[in-house]
């Protein structure tokens, strides 16, 4: 796997305003949420979520902390519990790093 930073760079690039990501989790598969990128800068991902009130703003650390752990998180080696440990956007960064899978062609 490419370190971090390559991977940041890559989703940067194919992420755009505007795109729809299902909710996702590993234990249950896609759960009928939505979110939808709002804005995109180099040290933070905003999504608009029905459920919440205004923007959320997903740091890059953030999404380092848990993609870190996705590989074990993806085949239930990791409890999601313990990604909100990590961080309070993990549905978010879950829902976005799985949309980058399925979506974005590898580098």
């Amino acid at each position: 796997m490419k370190p971090f930073e390559d991977f940041w760079a890559h989703l940067l690039t194919h992420l755009t305003v505007g795109t729809e990501v299902n909710n996702w989790t590993a234990l249950k598969g896609f759960v009928g949420d939505k979110m939808t990128v709002v804005k995109i800068g180099d040290a933070s991902i905003s999504v608009d979520t029905p459920r919440t009130k205004g923007y959320q703003r997903v740091p890059k650390q953030d999404f380092e902390k848990v993609f870190a752990v996705w590989s074990d998180y993806k085949i239930n080696k990791i409890p999601r519990n313990e990604l909100t440990d990590l961080t309070r956007y993990s549905k978010y960064i879950i829902s976005l790093l799985r949309w980058y899978e399925d979506n974005v062609p590898k580098y």
